[in-house]
């Protein structure tokens, strides 16, 4: 549906040390043949995310989709992913969140990336279920941030 961001400037990168991104329904399974690990041993590397808050436009009411992200781990100050030379370990199936958004792209062209997205996610049984059997992230803002 979209092209991949091919940045990986320092701003760019920034994002794996504050918040990393979002996967969309099947990328736990690629990221898990990429590494191949089991996707029980893969799973450990994600959380359940608060996701995103979202408004309906026709009622202006706002809700909070779900999502999955890598977790943080507070020790590196970064995305479980991120190598200590500042490297996506799993760049080429790197999730939907990291790999189709940069933070020079227009705030349009994010939104219509973000409600593409959103809507894989809530139109997905499975991702609700894989979602479930995960821990809760406690926050994503590093300590002393």
């Amino acid at each position: 549906m979209f092209s991949r961001t091919v940045c990986d400037c320092d701003q760019c990168k920034s994002c794996c040390k504050r918040q990393p991104g979002h996967i969309l329904p099947g990328q736990m399974e690629k990221i898990a043949d990429y590494l191949k690990q089991s996707l029980d041993e893969v799973k450990k590397k994600f959380w359940a995310s608060p996701g995103a808050r979202v408004q309906d436009s026709k009622t202006g009411l706002q809700y909070q989709i779900g999502t999955i992200t890598p977790r943080f781990d507070r020790r590196k100050k970064a995305c479980v992913f991120l190598t200590d030379d500042g490297q996506c370990s799993i760049h080429v199936v790197a999730p939907f969140g990291c790999s189709h958004f940069d933070t020079h792209m227009t705030g349009t062209e994010g939104q219509r990336r973000a409600v593409w997205g959103m809507t894989q996610i809530l139109e997905s049984d499975e991702y609700t279920k894989l979602r479930q059997t995960l821990p809760f992230a406690e926050s994503y803002k590093p300590q002393g941030y």
